[in-house]
């Protein structure tokens, strides 16, 4: 009978010891489940958040010259293009890009992923329909009353294809930001400043001459 009792006292004297290190290993365990199940930024969203706060293009296309400011924090696209002041308002929660361009109202919605985004709605007076796939590399679908045909390499800098009713060969040049062609039948010669292609392509309707 005494050794059993005094089974049980190491017994209980050991399960009291042990206690503390079993909450700290619970406390641990949920700490680590918590750190888990918290929501992270997305890769492209990181990668948004490390680009300047604006962009500038400028130059001449269409025979007009360029001035545009790109506010990737109020997202607005101003200033002026094709011999028309510009005022673009991008809202990212409504998904929605409202405002005037190439002297026409702008009414799209789009729908963004970071493999691909798409825009839908009336721009330039026209119908607007069209996807860029930054994987495969494509702008298709229609702007302008005309097909929208466009092959691009971003690494490369260049993008060929058709649009606007006329051929489209645009290449950058990274380090100068230089971005010469042709597009809209006409020359293209603009100097593309914090941004690259990706920002030319994503708003390819403020480029396509009404």
């Amino acid at each position: 009978m005494r050794r059993a009792l005094a089974a049980l006292v190491l017994i209980a004297r050991s399960l009291a010891a042990a206690a503390p290190s079993l909450e700290a290993a619970s406390a641990a365990a949920m700490t680590a489940l918590e750190t888990a199940s918290a929501p992270r930024p997305s890769a492209a969203a990181t990668a948004l958040a490390r680009r300047p706060a604006s962009a500038t293009i400028s130059g001449g296309i269409s025979g007009f010259p360029v001035d545009l400011t790109l506010d990737r924090r109020a997202w607005t696209i101003t200033g002026g293009i094709n011999g028309y002041p510009a005022d673009v308002h991008i809202d990212q929660d409504a998904k929605k890009v409202t405002g005037g361009i190439n002297g026409s109202p702008i009414e799209l919605s789009f729908d963004w992923s970071p493999e691909k985004v798409t825009y839908t709605g009336h721009a330039n007076l026209s119908t607007v329909e069209y996807t860029v796939d930054w994987q495969a590399g494509t702008v298709t679908g229609t702007a302008n009353n005309a097909p929208v045909e466009l092959k691009f390499d971003l690494q490369a800098g260049t993008v060929n294809g058709a649009a606007n009713h006329s051929a489209v060969e645009l290449s950058l040049d990274a380090a100068s930001g230089k971005l010469t062609g042709g597009m809209n039948s006409a020359p293209v010669e603009l100097t593309i400043v914090n941004g690259d292609l990706s920002d030319f392509l994503q708003y390819l309707f403020v480029f396509l001459k009404r």
